[in-house]
C-alpha cells in the first residue's frame, strides 16, 4: 500500500503503473456487460464510455495521466495548460515535491490514525502550524474529508451552540451536495437533480452584493431587513454562512462597506458569522483568508480544498465556547484528519513558507487582471467586468453584446489551444484560478489563449471575418452536436 502512495504521488516513478481501461480496450470491451450512459452534458473532446455516475458532469472527456505544476497530460500525451487547478484545489500545483516526499514519507508510517480510536500526532502537528493563521481566538478544530462535511459541521455547531435552528444564507452561493448543504445552497439548481428529495428546512435567503449584475451593499442589508420580516424571526437565526468571494456564483468580490453592515446586523442581533473559504481561503486571493481583506473575524470559519494541495482534507476552526456547546460523539467522520493528508497539509504550508506563495499569488493576480483588461479591442468588446482578488479571478462578457453561451463556448475555444479554464455563474463568467505557483510565463500563455480564443468565439458569432474562425464554427458545432 506504502509503494502505491508512492508510486501515485510522485511525477517520476519506476514502478510500473495499471493499464487504463479506456485506452487499452475498446469501447465495446470496457463496457461489455454495462451498459453505456447516455449523457445530457458530456464535456469538451470526445465523449468516453463511462460507469461513472451520468450525474457528474466534467469541464472535458480529457483522461489525464500526469500533472506536474500547472500542466496536465493526457494518456496520449498532450500537453494542457491547468487554470482550474481541480477547481482551486491544487493550491502548490500538480506534485509538488515537497508534498509528494511528505505524503510518501507519511504512507511509510501510518495512513490511517482514526479520530475516534485515539489522537494522530500529525493532526496534532498541523493544529499547531494552523493556530498562529487562522483568525483571532478561533483555537479549536475539527478535520473532515470535503468541504461540504465541514459545512454541515459548521451548521451543526451553531445551531447547538445558539440552540436555534435557522440559517441565513445568500443567493448564488454555493456550500456543497449533500443534503444538509443543499439546503443552504442556490447558486444552480442543477446541483439538486430532478428529485434531491425533502431537503432540511431552516434557511432563509438574503441577496448578495453583485454591483456588476445590479445588487448593491445597501439592497443586499435591505434584504436581510426584509428576511427578518418575512421569513425568520431574528431570535430565530442560529448564523449567516457567507462566501467571502462568491464562488460559484460568478467570483463576486463584495465591497467594504456590506462587510461592515453585515457584522453590525450580525452583532446586534446574537447571530454568529460563518464564513465558508472552501474556495476563496487558504491563500488564493492573496492573503491567508479572504476575510482579511475585510477586516473581519468570523465566530467560525470552513477551509478545504487548497489546504492539502489535492488529498482529501477540510477544517472547520471555531471560538472554543462555541465548540463546549457540543456533546461527545455529534462530530465525526470514518476518515476525518487521515494521516496522510494531514501531511500533505504540513507540507503545503512549508511550501507557502519557503517559496513565498502568497506574494506570487499577489503578483501573478494583478498581472492577470491587467492582462484581461488590457486585451485588443477586438477581445476587449466583449468584456463587461474584470474582477477579483488575487488568483480568484473572474472575466465576465457583456450579455447585451455576446449573448447566451459565450464563456461556455470561449472556454471550449481554449480547450482546442490547449488551455482548460471554467466558467460560473448563470451570467457568461469565466472563473480563472490556476495553481497559487503559476509562473509569470504561464500567465502570458493563458493570457494569449483567452484573448484569442474570445476574438474567435466573437467572430464566429458576428460573422466578422477572424483567421480562427472557421475552427471555432466548427468547434461549436460539435459541441451542438454533444
Amino acid at each position: 500500500l506504502a509503494q502505491a502512495i508512492w508510486a501515485q504521488a510522485s511525477v517520476d516513478t519506476a514502478l510500473p503503473k495499471p493499464p487504463c481501461l479506456i485506452c487499452t480496450t475498446s469501447p465495446a470491451e470496457t463496457m461489455r456487460g454495462a451498459r453505456i450512459f447516455q449523457r445530457g452534458f458530456a464535456g469538451f473532446g470526445t465523449p468516453q464510455p463511462t460507469r461513472i455516475f451520468p450525474g457528474v458532469k466534467r469541464h472535458c472527456e480529457l483522461v489525464i495521466e500526469e500533472g506536474k505544476g500547472s500542466e496536465v497530460w493526457t494518456v496520449e500525451g498532450k500537453r494542457y495548460l491547468d487554470a482550474t487547478s481541480g477547481i482551486g484545489v491544487l493550491s502548490t500545483g500538480h506534485c509538488h515535491p515537497t508534498v509528494v516526499k511528505a505524503v510518501q514519507a507519511q504512507a511509510t508510517k501510518i495512513t490511517h490514525a482514526q479520530q475516534s480510536c485515539y489522537y494522530s500526532s500529525t493532526v496534532n502537528q498541523l493544529i499547531g502550524r494552523l493556530l498562529p493563521i487562522v483568525p483571532a481566538g478561533l483555537e479549536s478544530f475539527f478535520f473532515t474529508n470535503s468541504g461540504a462535511e465541514a459545512v454541515e459541521g459548521a451548521l451543526r455547531l451553531a445551531r447547538q451552540a445558539t440552540k436555534r435552528d435557522t440559517v441565513v444564507a445568500f443567493l448564488g452561493g454555493y456550500h456543497g451536495r449533500t443534503s444538509g448543504t443543499l439546503a443552504v445552497t442556490s447558486s444552480s439548481s442543477s446541483y439538486r437533480g430532478q428529485r434531491a428529495g425533502p431537503l432540511p428546512a431552516g434557511t432563509a435567503f438574503a441577496r448578495y452584493p453583485y454591483e456588476y449584475g445590479g445588487v448593491s451593499a445597501e439592497q443586499s442589508i435591505e434584504s436581510l431587513e426584509l428576511l427578518l420580516l418575512q421569513q425568520a424571526k431574528a431570535s430565530e437565526i442560529a448564523a449567516v454562512i457567507i462566501e467571502p468571494v462568491l464562488g460559484e456564483g460568478g467570483y463576486v468580490v463584495p465591497p467594504m462597506a456590506f462587510w461592515r453592515k453585515l457584522q453590525e446586523w450580525c452583532a446586534e442581533h446574537g447571530i454568529l458569522l460563518i464564513a465558508d473559504e472552501v474556495q476563496c481561503g487558504y491563500g488564493r486571493t492573496g492573503k491567508q483568508w479572504a476575510v482579511e481583506h475585510f477586516g473581519v473575524v468570523p465566530d467560525i470559519l470552513v477551509s478545504a480544498k487548497g489546504i492539502a494541495s489535492g488529498y482529501p482534507l477540510a477544517m472547520v476552526a471555531a471560538r472554543p465556547e462555541l465548540a463546549a456547546a457540543q456533546q461527545p460523539g455529534c462530530m465525526g467522520g470514518t476518515y476525518g484528519g487521515n494521516a496522510v493528508a494531514c501531511a500533505a497539509a504540513l507540507a503545503t504550508l512549508d511550501v507557502f513558507e519557503q517559496e513565498g506563495v502568497l506574494s506570487n499569488v499577489v503578483q501573478r493576480g494583478h498581472q492577470l487582471k491587467d492582462g484581461l483588461r488590457d486585451m485588443s479591442q477586438k477581445a476587449s468588446i466583449t468584456v463587461g467586468d474584470v474582477r477579483g482578488l488575487g488568483l480568484m479571478v473572474a472575466c465576465e462578457f457583456d450579455m447585451d453584446i455576446v449573448g447566451r453561451g459565450f464563456a461556455s463556448a470561449v472556454a471550449g475555444e481554449c480547450f482546442e489551444r490547449g488551455v482548460l479554464v471554467l466558467p460560473t455563474g448563470h451570467r457568461e463568467t469565466l472563473r480563472i484560478i490556476p495553481p497559487l505557483t503559476v509562473t509569470a510565463a504561464e500567465i502570458d500563455e493563458l493570457l494569449d489563449v483567452l484573448e484569442q480564443s474570445i476574438i474567435a468565439v466573437h467572430a464566429a458569432r458576428t460573422g466578422v471575418h477572424s483567421e480562427s474562425s472557421s475552427s471555432t464554427k466548427s468547434s461549436e458545432a460539435a459541441r451542438a452536436s454533444v
